[in-house]
């Protein structure tokens, strides 16, 4: 029994060191959050909008040369946020426009498909799943008197986990370079940023009364991944 699992295990480990390949991979996210709230009127004045970021880190691809099923699993460091906007009467104008950033360590896994035309061109799709854990953020506030910059304290205001599901695809060289169009969809609906509500007030100058909020993340990525 010793021996038949030390042979599996050496026949798995060769088979993924034969068909797998390790990767660099650097990318630019377009980030937004999806926000809710509990009262009709602070949900029409916020606003929503993209911000840009990045996404920097290794992956390792397991691709048969068959089949060309195989999965994908990384590690990377990226950055999603929004920017934010206040205009509603419903709102005192001290705070104008903000944006939200949030870092990540973020782990995809993947199952992909490739198509291979003669070794130098190729094409390829993917699907799967991400988990990710906030490492640091930052809120900024404009206002009519104003910046404030403000590093955030993650455990007073919002879960640092993330997770959800990704589907993309893109064209490769050579087996080498792949260019790649992923979108995700986050699925943890997190606390938001209390200091976001606390800015909001009423006309009469006192705070939103019962109001909570959740958001979640979507991202569009356009990334470069090189395979040793």
């Amino acid at each position: 029994m010793k021996n038949r699992f030390i042979f599996t295990t050496f026949i798995l480990l060769f088979t993924a060191t034969a068909f797998g390949q390790v990767g660099l991979r650097g990318g630019i996210n377009t980030a937004s959050e999806i926000h809710s709230f509990s009262q009709n009127d602070i949900s029409a004045a916020f606003q929503g909008e993209n911000l840009t970021g990045y996404q920097v880190g290794l992956v390792y691809q397991f691709n048969p040369k068959r089949s060309g099923l195989g999965f994908e699993i990384g590690a990377l460091l990226t950055q999603k946020g929004s920017v934010f906007r206040m205009d509603s009467a419903n709102i005192v104008q001290s705070l104008i426009k903000g944006y939200h950033e949030i870092n990540y360590v973020e782990v995809p896994m993947n199952l992909r498909l490739r198509l291979s035309f003669g070794g130098i061109i190729g094409v390829f799709g993917s699907a799967g799943v991400y988990g990710a854990y906030a490492l640091r953020g930052k809120t900024v506030f404009e206002s009519d008197i104003a910046t404030l910059i403000q590093e955030e304290s993650f455990d007073s205001f919002m879960n640092r986990i993330d997770y959800g599901y990704s589907y993309g695809g893109g064209v490769e060289l050579l087996k080498k370079i792949q260019l790649a169009l992923q979108w995700s969809q986050g699925l943890q609906k997190r606390d938001a940023n209390k200091n976001i509500l606390d800015k909001i007030t009423t006309e009469s100058g006192g705070l939103a009364p019962n109001l909570t909020a959740k958001s979640s993340s979507k991202v569009f990525s356009v990334s470069l991944t090189y395979l040793f």
